[in-house]
């Protein structure tokens, strides 16, 4: 027997949600567990992941040992939709599926509340993780212990993301080190303002007021700046009065943008707009995904 865990594609912070903001999109990373008496053994990933420092491993590691799972060793294979260090969450699709992995073979797998404590604890945050395990969108409060408190947000509308991602990546940790210590009070009113719009207008199916909403003076304006062509990308779909906001999707590099379902050729009508600002870039059109992980046994 082994267990197979899907863990969706996430897009955190959604402009001013810094660390607390997420929402989970149709691409999947996929990974199968299976206990084994021989040696560690993990495939489907670049050569240099697989390894004991592999953060799949790892999370099921940690998950185990709390959930009081005895084995000799692992096999994991991993099929992979999510590109990696794009601001899609990528790593939390790894920490998610090791700590479902280790609490499916358990019998324990809809345990939700508990295995996005640890996940956060892993990760650091719950933006990125929490959507992933509860699919759709998502606000949550960290307290001590890590014990997370989460919401799901009852979206009205039904939205498509468009995610523009390049073809280069911008690893977290240097996304992070541009950030101020400090936030002036004005840019912090204006962000706690923001916020609280976007998440009004998401529930009241208000869309005139999500491209205000998802705007963001504490990491954007800076993180920006190691994006080729960020700025006038931000610009030109400021202008597309059928783009109703975009934001830079967790860390970054990738952009995303918001349209209505109902907007077919929204995708073409972006790609032509920016024509050169992104060139070599893929673009996705995703929907909201509302499951989040799903855990089958084969």
């Amino acid at each position: 027997m082994y267990v197979k865990v899907k863990v969706p594609a996430t897009s955190a912070n959604l402009g001013p949600g810094f660390d607390v903001a997420g929402l989970a999109v149709t691409l999947y990373n996929t990974f199968a567990f299976e206990l084994t008496d021989g040696p560690l053994e993990i495939t489907g990933c670049p050569e240099q992941f697989a390894n004991e420092d592999n953060l799949t491993y790892q999370a099921f590691k940690k998950a185990a040992k709390q959930v009081g799972l005895e084995y000799h060793n692992v096999k994991i294979h991993t099929k992979t939709e999510v590109p990696f260090t794009r601001g899609l969450g990528s790593s939390s699709t790894c920490i998610v599926a090791g700590i479902v992995g280790a609490y499916a073979l358990m019998d324990r797998a809809d345990e939700r509340k508990e295995i996005l404590n640890l996940a956060t604890e892993i990760e650091g945050h719950p933006d990125n993780v929490a959507p992933a395990i509860f699919g759709g969108m998502t606000v949550s409060v960290v307290e001590a212990d890590y014990n997370v408190t989460t919401l799901s947000l009852p979206v009205k509308h039904d939205y498509r993301f468009v995610a523009l991602i390049p073809p280069f990546t911008l690893s977290t940790e240097k996304a992070r080190s541009v950030l101020p210590e400090q936030l002036e009070r004005k840019d912090a009113i204006a962000n706690v303002s923001h916020l609280a719009l976007m998440v009004a207008s998401i529930i009241n199916g208000y869309d005139h007021g999500l491209k205000l909403g998802f705007k963001d003076r504490f990491h954007q304006p800076y993180r920006g700046q190691l994006i080729n062509n960020f700025f006038p990308i931000m610009e030109c779909l400021e202008k597309d009065e059928g783009v109703l906001g975009a934001y830079l999707s967790g860390a970054g590099p990738t952009i995303m943008a918001l349209i209505k379902a109902e907007d077919t050729k929204g995708v073409v009508r972006i790609k032509d707009e920016l024509g050169d600002l992104i060139k070599g870039w893929r673009v996705e059109k995703l929907e909201l995904d509302t499951r989040g992980y799903t855990c089958d046994y084969l």
